[in-house]
């Protein structure tokens, strides 16, 4: 009886501690608004104690945040004039002294306490908010879809052969996004494909593979650095997937093919079995229907009931054994897991591409 007694008065106890807190922050949380102004334009009026990156999506303005807000791909990066909060543990590993002194920060960490002034790079701006309806799904290997989705109120999307979307999605308690890579070519301009892979744990992406056609979605871009140029598209190009990263570099490819493949072009895709392994018959039959295409696929765990006769191993250890004729003039395209990417880029260096013609992009934050 008095063990009991002692359980419920702890409970009681555990109740009652979070109870205060939760009245506490009540109290302690900011209200009213404040002036965000952005590249010396017009005050926008925002909430106070939301992070910068939500203030500035209210206002208009789209950054690239592949993992979420979360503090860890760095790719939100702005430079706050006045205003700020106190530099986070974060920002200090992701951004250089010279950077935090320059006053870059990152969207994410800043916190809106007060009137704030930032600036943000040109290119970013041309980023747009779009509704998206999808129009169908297609599972094309384990765990991997392509979602194809069509843009609504006669909006166009504009991007480049290799950049990437966000989608917005709201969960209960916040608004989260995630980035996927633009799978289909630039010529569509009324639509997109993403492909998607499912992760374990990953509630936007078993969302997405739960997805029936007809349901319209929020997003926002198109984002990143890694992209088919109209200059590099007239150099041999060497591309490297691990996984879905192929997602890219298929939009690279499409855009290669439509130009007729002026120059030499290269296809390495790692997975790790065959059942990962996606597009492989239309890669096969582009390389049979154009000489200067070359498809190179590699499993690192084949199943024995694959009946696999091809290459086996890592896809940086398939690249090492080929050979690339005026190396110095190749550009490459890298898209998977880090580790994968720093393997690759290693051989490449090594084989004599030039280390700022070798174009990566990671899709851990995906």
């Amino acid at each position: 009886m008095q063990a009991l007694l002692v359980v419920l008065l702890i409970n009681a106890f555990i109740f009652i501690l979070c109870a205060l807190v939760a009245l506490s922050g009540q109290f302690l949380r900011q209200s009213g608004e404040a002036d965000l102004t952005v590249n010396k334009g017009v005050a926008h009026q925002v909430g106070r104690g939301q992070s910068l990156l939500p203030a500035l999506a209210e206002a208009g303005v789209f950054l690239p945040a592949a993992c979420g807000g979360k503090g860890t791909c760095g790719r939100c990066e702005v430079k706050v004039i006045a205003g700020g909060s106190a530099v986070t543990p974060m920002e200090t590993i992701l951004l250089s002294p010279q950077h935090l002194q320059a006053l870059a920060r990152l969207a994410c960490q800043v916190k809106i306490r007060q009137n704030i002034e930032i600036e943000v790079a040109e290119s970013l701006l041309a980023a747009k908010l779009l509704r998206a309806r999808l129009e169908s799904s297609q599972t094309v290997a384990e765990d991997i879809k392509t979602l194809q989705f069509s843009i609504q109120g006669n909006e166009e999307l504009v991007f480049k052969p290799g950049q990437y979307l966000q989608i917005f999605y709201q969960m209960p308690w916040e608004r989260v996004l995630r980035a996927y890579s633009i799978s289909s070519p630039d010529s569509v301009k009324n639509g997109f494909s993403l492909d998607v892979q499912r992760v374990s744990g990953g509630v936007v992406s078993s969302y997405l593979h739960q997805l029936q056609p007809g349901v319209e979605l929020e997003i926002s871009g198109p984002f990143g650095e890694m992209f088919l140029s109209d200059e590099n598209a007239h150099y041999p190009i060497i591309l490297v997937a691990g996984g879905v990263g192929l997602a890219p570099l298929r939009s690279i490819l499409e855009k290669l093919r439509e130009l007729g493949f002026q120059k030499p072009v290269w296809l390495f895709h790692g997975a790790r079995s065959r059942r990962n392994l996606y597009c492989e018959e239309y890669f096969r039959d582009l390389a049979k229907s154009n000489e200067s295409f070359r498809y190179f696929p590699a499993l690192s765990n084949p199943l024995l009931e694959e009946g696999w006769v091809g290459s086996r191993g890592m896809i940086h250890e398939l690249l090492e054994q080929q050979q690339f004729a005026d190396a110095a003039a190749v550009v490459a395209f890298v898209c998977g897991p880090t580790p994968m990417m720093q393997a690759v880029t290693k051989v490449l260096v090594a084989k004599g591409v030039a280390s700022d013609r070798i174009l990566t992009d990671p899709f851990d934050f995906s």
